[in-house]
């Protein structure tokens, strides 16, 4: 007889309508807070802060697997599950970044309550302002459902450039600099276009993308386009990358002989937004980037 496992983590500023379980496929769903996800026994496993933000989660993404009784049946379906839930987390953020607690509950599904066995502590995934002007809705679910299983065949394939895509995908919505999370996402851009310059950086983007793609999505009609394109910012990105991997200086960018930009300008994201730094903007521009990169190759 098999055990009942389950994996689950909260998300923030979801909005998936007024159902308490959305079902989405292979035993995971999104399931509203309550006392068998995050009960009151629970509370010495996390600060009072987080016990909190748990309880006021838009959604849990929960996933169910059985666990069976062989041993090597069991490592298999252990990584299967752990393959999945990781897709799917993945998958709401290459759609439409999404912000997550960052704690991930495992442990037994008793049927009337969960035995969590284990907290798995991970800094919360972030993107951004731009990001946190529109919630993940029901209608970007059909793009999600498929997005889980192409993320998985990734996970589960051999090439290993994808594979760090996703990973730096996520590691950089997990770090808390921002300039080092948009050097990440660089990163994972650069993992797939396999660019060897600055100029082959742009011209590969530009090819997969288009030259005037806007980079920031425009979630709908009442939030205006952003007039940040493709072919404007891929250069001022890579330089971006190349002086925060070599420590230098981010002024001297100014005063490069090649490809000059000012870094530390003051720009502002949206007409409503705060003035912000060019490279902080710039940093933003290249988590949206590589989720459109992710979008296109896997």
């Amino acid at each position: 007889m098999s055990a009942k496992r389950v994996i689950y983590t909260g998300i923030r500023y979801l909005n998936a309508g007024d159902t308490e379980v959305v079902s989405l496929t292979d035993g995971l769903s999104l399931v509203r807070p309550n006392e068998m996800l995050i009960a009151e026994d629970d509370r010495p496993m996390m600060t009072e802060l987080q016990f909190s933000e748990a309880r006021n989660a838009s959604r849990f993404l929960l996933l169910r697997y059985d666990l069976p009784i062989e041993f090597v049946e069991r490592e298999r379906a252990v990584e299967a599950a752990e393959t999945l839930f990781r897709s799917a987390l993945t998958a709401f953020q290459v759609i439409k970044p999404v912000e997550t607690l960052g704690l991930i509950y495992r442990g037994e599904d008793l049927g009337t309550s969960f035995l969590i066995e284990q907290v798995e502590y991970r800094h919360p995934m972030a993107a951004g302002e731009w990001a946190r002007l529109k919630r993940f809705d029901k209608a970007m679910f059909p793009d999600l459902m498929r997005m889980i299983e192409r993320v998985r065949r990734v996970l589960e394939g051999t090439s290993a450039e994808l594979k760090n895509a996703v990973t730096l995908l996520q590691l950089g919505m997990e770090n808390y600099h921002p300039l080092i999370a948009g050097m990440l996402w660089v990163m994972g851009m650069e993992a797939i276009l396999e660019s060897g310059n600055r100029n082959e950086f742009r011209d590969k983007l530009v090819a997969l993308l288009g030259a005037n793609t806007p980079v920031f999505p425009v979630w709908d009609s009442s939030v205006p386009a952003l007039p940040w394109i493709v072919k404007d910012i891929a250069i001022d990105l890579y330089m971006l990358r190349n002086k925060l991997v070599h420590g230098v200086d981010l002024r001297k960018a100014a005063t490069d002989k090649s490809s000059p930009v000012d870094l530390l300008r003051l720009v502002k994201l949206h007409p409503d937004s705060q003035d912000t730094q060019y490279s902080l903007l710039l940093s933003q521009a290249a988590c949206f980037l590589l989720c459109q990169v992710i979008q296109k190759t896997i």
